[in-house]
Formats: C-alpha cells, structure tokens, sequence
C-alpha cells in the first residue's frame, strides 16, 4: 500500500478542518496549531477574502513547518467545458512551500466521480506533485447520498474512477446517549477497498456536539476513534473541528478545541496529549503493511472477516479487544491492540505458539503497540 504523507517522509499526517478564521490568521495562531500536533491544515473559507487571505494562511503555516490544503469552490464547481481555468485557479498557491493541494469536494455522490477524475486530471498536469482531496461519505448517508445502492459500490466506483493517492472520510460515532452501531463497519469497508486498491486512507475524529444529535467527547472517546483507526491502517489523522464553527446551513455547534473568541477549550489540550502518542506509534505503523485483525470477544458488527492466528500470536484472550496485525518485508510485525470500550478498561492475553503469553492492561480507548520480532523466532 502507498504511504504518500504530503506532510514529509518523517511525519505523520494529523490534520484538521475549521481552521482559525481571516482575522484571526497570524504566525502565533498557526503555531498554536503546530503546538496542538497537527502537521497540516484543511481551508474553509479563507477564499471568501481574497487570494491574499489564502497566501497569508500559506505563509502562516510556512512559518511553523505546516502544509495548506486551498479551499476554493470555483476548483470544485468547475465544469468539463471549463478545464481550462484549472491552471489559473491553482498557480498563485502550486509554488508556495506550504501549499499540499485543494480541497475538491467535500462528500460527494457517485455521479460527481466522473468530473471530478477529469478535474484531477487537469490539477495533475499542473501541480504533478500536489493533492487533489476529496473527502468520502459515511455508511450512515444511505444510497440517496451515496448515488449507489450499496457502501461497497460507492467505495469501488471512487477508487476506480477517480483514482485518489489517499481515500479520505468522515464517520462521527457519538450520538448524545449512545454509538452509531456502523462505527466498525465504516473502518472495515474503508480499510479493505484501500487494500485492494493500494490506496492510504485518512479520516475524521469528532471533537465536538453538534445538531442536538452528537455529544462532545471526552478524552477517552477521542483516543478510542483514533486509536481503532491506526488498528485498522488509517495512515493520516484529520479533526472536525478544530476552531468552533458558526451555526450555518441548519446545522448548530458545539465548542471545538478554539472557541469562537479564540481562547482554548479543554479539548485543545486533549487532542495535544492525543497527537503526542500518535506522533510517536504513527510512524511505526505508517511503515507497516496492515494484515487484518485478531479480535476478543464478539466479532464487532460489520467486520466481516478476523485472522484465526497471525505469525507466532494464536489467539487474544480476556477482555474486548482489537487489534491490527502489521508486517514488516512479509513477515509479522507488530501488533496495535486496541481497548474497544472507551468506558472501562480492558486487560487482554496475547498467547504465542511458543513463547510465554503477554498481558497488556489498557485504559478506555487506550492503544498499545506490540512488536513480534523475536517472539517465537519471528
């Protein structure tokens, strides 16, 4: 599988969406975002003021070692007729040190693919080195949305028609008293379409209530959603948000990592202790070739195939737990074993062929990071 960061051969992408509004663009600002452990920025509506609005943002984030992803909807609204306009579009921003693509189109159905290949097309002919982001719909959208009848369909299409360097979504499992029950399946259908495709994938982590319908997650909540995306080979980490949203299109928002009036909230510090475990076991796992997964306990809905064993590692034993199995030049590697509870926490048994078993103790939400080498002669 491809391991294309776009944020430096040596980094892990940990990005995020809702970045600090025009007035609020500033050296200090973006360094408060590189403090957080995010490597690169997703636009919003910089755009709306002017193209020095964008450069200021590049700049911002040059001057603290981030990369920009460009958000302008004349890019995503551009017709076939209007290929040509690409290379305007995209050349104030291609050069600038910062610069790691534009942001195509934000949940598109099916019947977008098309274009947006021949979109892509065009951006590649001009930026061969930059990203043409597009960000995938959830299990949950349904095929009105998805413009298929089926998830599996919808991934398949993309992937063959568009051809992404990196599949990315949004999937936000905590609803105000419980969890959407697709959770696990969304992860599944991503992880194995990009296997098949050779393709890395990315996604989102809710920071924040939103709608009336979703919670805001405590510490615990936003280290099980990345720690169970590491487990099932997500390459790149993305946050929604990262500065608190205006209310817009009938949808109303909680308070994010940034407040509107720019002081942190208590998740700004959560996310910081989060990206800090993650620069250090993403890396790692971003170098491995995912395997599949070993599973305790019952088979979580939607996760349609486990491994019986993987190199000397026979089984899990104790508590629910998941964990990813990573190979390293086609021989087992490494496990990420993951609690499955964000609530209580978890001691599971890894039993090897041979070797004595290991007992892991982990805390809700919690992820531990296993190498095989030298186990049972591995």
């Amino acid at each position: 599988m491809g391991k294309a960061s776009f944020v430096g051969e040596q980094s892990f992408p940990v990005g995020m969406w809702v970045p600090p509004p025009a007035s609020e663009i500033s050296v200090e600002r973006y360094k408060e975002i590189r403090d957080g452990g995010f490597t690169f920025v997703i636009g919003f509506r910089e755009i709306e003021d002017g193209e020095e609005t964008v450069i200021k943002a590049l700049d911002c984030a040059q001057a603290n070692g981030l990369k920009y992803l460009v958000s302008d909807p004349r890019v995503k609204n551009l017709a076939l007729s209007e290929l040509s306009e690409m290379g305007p579009l995209v050349a104030p921003y291609a050069g600038h040190p910062a610069y790691m693509g534009h942001l195509f189109f934000d949940e598109p159905g099916a019947e977008e693919f098309e274009r947006l290949a021949a979109l892509a097309d065009s951006y590649y002919a001009h930026v061969p080195d930059g990203l043409a982001y597009v960000n995938l719909l959830p299990t949950y959208a349904k095929p009105p949305m998805w413009g298929t009848d089926t998830y599996a369909d919808y991934l398949e299409q993309f992937l063959s028609t568009f051809k992404p360097k990196v599949l990315s979504y949004d999937h936000y499992p905590l609803l105000m008293n419980k969890n959407k029950p697709d959770y696990f399946s969304n992860l599944w259908s991503i992880s194995e379409a990009c296997r098949r495709h050779g393709v890395p994938f990315w996604l989102f982590i809710q920071t924040l209530s939103f709608n009336g319908k979703y919670r805001e997650p405590n510490e615990a909540e936003l280290r099980w959603q990345v720690n169970l995306s590491l487990a099932f080979g997500a390459v790149g980490i993305q946050y929604f948000t990262y500065w608190s949203p205006e209310d817009w299109n009938n949808e109303t928002f909680g308070e994010a990592l940034i407040r509107k009036d720019g002081s942190r909230t208590e998740q700004y510090e959560r996310v910081k202790r989060i990206n800090n475990e993650l620069a250090v076991v993403g890396p790692v796992l971003q170098a491995l070739q995912p395997e599949g997964m070993l599973v305790c306990g019952d088979k979580p809905e939607g996760v349609e195939r486990v491994l019986p064993s993987f190199g000397p590692v026979i089984a899990l034993e104790g508590d629910p737990v998941i964990s990813g199995c990573f190979s390293a030049d086609g021989r087992p590697d490494a496990l990420f074993v993951v609690n499955r509870s964000h609530d209580d926490p978890a001691e599971a048994v890894i039993v090897f062929d041979q070797a004595p078993a290991v007992t892991i103790r982990l805390e809700p939400g919690e992820g531990k990071l296993v190498r095989l080498r030298g186990a049972d002669g591995v």
